[in-house]
């Protein structure tokens, strides 16, 4: 197989180029697959990490100030960047932030940190 020393790679994600070469380039085709999924499937290390964290796709592209010119592949290749590097999240409905601590200072505290934390940093 021959194959190019290097190669420029986007972001279906970000739109981000990144350039691959030698022995990582063929680590990355490996990863996806084939050259051709390479390119079809391919997100930046900042993206994947974020996948794997659970973020959804909208969220990344805010948080990381992607420009709406930048345009998202169709939904089938979302789908399966999704699955590929996506983590299932195990709360149901994305509860908020004083729904998820709830758990931690409520259902496991003594009294008194209960009561610290309602009159202290609640302030209920």
């Amino acid at each position: 197989m021959n194959m190019p020393t290097t190669k420029k790679i986007i972001c279906n994600i970000t739109g981000k180029e990144t350039v691959y070469s030698g022995d990582f380039l063929q680590k990355k085709i490996d990863e996806y697959g084939s050259e051709e999924d390479l390119l079809r499937l391919y997100i930046c290390r900042e993206v994947k990490s974020f996948l794997k964290k659970g973020y959804k796709i909208e969220d990344i592209r805010s948080i990381m100030n992607i420009d709406e010119t930048v345009t998202l592949p169709d939904e089938e290749t979302l789908e399966t960047i999704k699955s590929m590097f996506g983590k299932v999240s195990i709360l149901k409905d994305g509860p908020t932030f004083n729904e998820a601590l709830t758990g931690f200072t409520y259902n496991k505290s003594d009294f008194d940190v209960e009561n610290f934390i309602n009159d202290y940093i609640i302030k209920t």
